[in-house]
């Protein structure tokens, strides 16, 4: 029964596969990649950058955005920018340290990387509770509802306007969900950024860092000393790395309440908006080449 519901599950389609197999047959036309969390996820939507994917996923830490970008080393023929978020809690921990740890098991099963060769990665039964994954049967096979929440250029649509959250109790809850209790991760993920920095250097590929926009809630309620941490080190990358841009979007004004879905994630108009500026900075660093 176990093998039944295995393969079964590996049947439904969803994120993960759907961004593999476009990397699998398109990352060599890939011009503009992005990479990060759910902020550039929901965030970002590729129909406005020419020639870019976003490969971002709810809460992809930096180790997933090197390994996507290991992974096809050989086909970044066209590639000239890596777009990555150094938000708040952006150094200060990993997927497999979240309560979201169980989504590793779809980088190993779907996208065909273990960053942490775990074993319990390779199965879907044994990652998830019983009861979700009959759910998860019934939805697919008697329902008919489909896991894939993405455009085919990766951007995720579920965070529209017309059902968006209480902006100000998500900036407080988010905030504290973001804050961190240690910085055992932060040496770690400095280290891996210069990594994919490196990386594109090698490759003559051009880094543009960013920190989200979020709403005055969220922004309000983030711990000065872990925000001024992230930032100094940022400062310090681009000392090392004179090559890559930082944009420090988060109190950027003109993002308004109405173009949040939640205190830290954009809705459909927030994300054509970040879309469009991102594309004015990208074309900023084109004039100047």
């Amino acid at each position: 029964m176990g093998i039944t519901i295995e393969l079964l599950i590996r049947k439904i389609p969803n994120d993960y596969e759907l961004k593999n197999n476009y990397l699998d047959h398109h990352a060599k036309e890939v011009t503009v990649l992005f990479l990060g969390s759910s902020h550039v996820y929901y965030g970002i939507d590729p129909q406005y950058i020419k020639g870019s994917f976003n490969a971002a996923y709810v809460s992809q830490s930096i180790d997933y955005d090197l390994e996507i970008l290991k992974k096809y080393r050989n086909n970044w023929s066209k590639l000239k920018y890596i777009v990555l978020p150094i938000d708040y809690f952006s150094f200060y921990g990993l997927l497999e340290d979240s309560p979201e740890a169980w989504r590793t098991k779809s980088y190993s099963i779907y996208y065909h990387i273990d960053a942490h060769n775990k074993f319990m990665n390779d199965t879907e039964v044994l990652s998830n509770k019983l009861d979700l994954n009959l759910s998860r049967l019934y939805a697919y096979y008697i329902k008919g509802e489909t896991e894939i929440s993405c455009t085919n250029l990766g951007w995720g649509t579920q965070y529209q306007a017309k059902r968006h959250k209480n902006l100000d109790k998500t900036g407080i809850t988010a905030a504290a969900r973001h804050s961190a209790t240690t910085n055992r991760r932060f040496t770690n993920n400095v280290h891996l950024l210069n990594d994919i920095i490196t990386f594109a250097e090698q490759r003559k590929v051009k880094v543009l860092l960013y920190t989200s926009p979020a709403y005055k809630s969220y922004v309000s309620h983030l711990h000065q000393s872990q925000l001024m941490s992230t930032l100094s080190a940022i400062r310090q990358i681009g000392s090392s790395h004179p090559g890559i841009k930082y944009y420090n979007l988060l109190r950027d004004s003109d993002f308004k309440a109405n173009d949040f879905y939640d205190a830290d994630h954009l809705n459909q108009y927030g994300a054509k908006k970040l879309s469009l500026k991102i594309t004015a900075l990208i074309q900023k660093e084109e004039k100047q080449l």
